[in-house]
């Protein structure tokens, strides 16, 4: 049964979250601020994250960028809860790795259907993938969810990881963005959207691939990626 860390200061809206989660077999961790919820990530083997933005201690967007440089936590997925009014807060907490998000108020069922989503993709996109992934000094270990280069480990958030393994999986060939967005889950892919290009600039990154002749994943003009041979 997975662990759900729900992390929400309101109290109806605590027990309306958890009692959907519990509903559809899952084990809801309670946190009502952002200090419990640092704590119960400590406490308790938690599968993901539910995150409201607005609590009473902190920022749950500092939450956010705890638990993404975490390198425990790093890659658990994590949907934030917005407001109606606040589109920009919710596009700040995808840059800033969130997987996906949801505004309220919400339909039950929307929220456990982005949750099953989550983990549903998860699941698919390494069924065909082999579980140990070796490129040289780099080594992506797809069913522990870690990637070491050279002995040392890299940190990557839930959706790089998951755009790294579906890249490296076929060595060559290359993936269009509206691909890989619809791969990884998350928001509607759109020709405007950049959210896969800034993933793809922090994986390069945190892979120290930053130069003019890439070691590991490709440029494609116009197209998309590919992971070099």
């Amino acid at each position: 049964m997975k662990n759900i860390l729900v992390v929400e200061d309101d109290s109806i809206t605590l027990k309306i979250l958890c009692a959907a989660i519990e509903k559809h077999g899952y084990t809801a961790i309670k946190s009502t601020t952002g200090e419990a919820a640092l704590l119960n990530l400590q406490k308790f083997e938690i599968d993901a994250m539910i995150l409201d933005l607005n609590l009473p201690d902190m920022n749950g967007l500092e939450i956010l960028k705890q638990v993404r440089n975490h390198p425990l936590y790093s890659m658990l997925a994590v949907i934030i809860v917005t407001e109606n009014d606040d589109k920009l807060e919710a596009i700040i907490g995808l840059e800033m790795g969130a997987d996906d998000y949801i505004t309220k108020p919400f339909h039950q069922r929307e929220l456990i259907a982005r949750l099953n989503t989550i983990f549903r993709r998860t699941q698919q996109l390494h069924t065909n993938m082999h579980s140990y992934l070796i490129f040289n000094d780099l080594h992506i270990d797809i069913k522990r969810r870690t990637v070491m280069k050279q002995d040392a480990p890299i940190n990557l958030t839930f959706k790089e990881f998951e755009i790294l393994a579906l890249l490296a999986a076929k060595p060559g060939e290359i993936f269009p963005r509206e691909v890989i967005m619809n791969a990884i889950g998350g928001i509607d892919y759109s020709p405007e959207s950049r959210t896969i290009d800034m993933h793809i600039s922090s994986i390069r990154k945190k892979l120290n691939d930053n130069g003019k002749e890439k070691n590991y994943i490709d440029t494609v003009s116009g197209v998309g990626y590919r992971f070099r041979k």
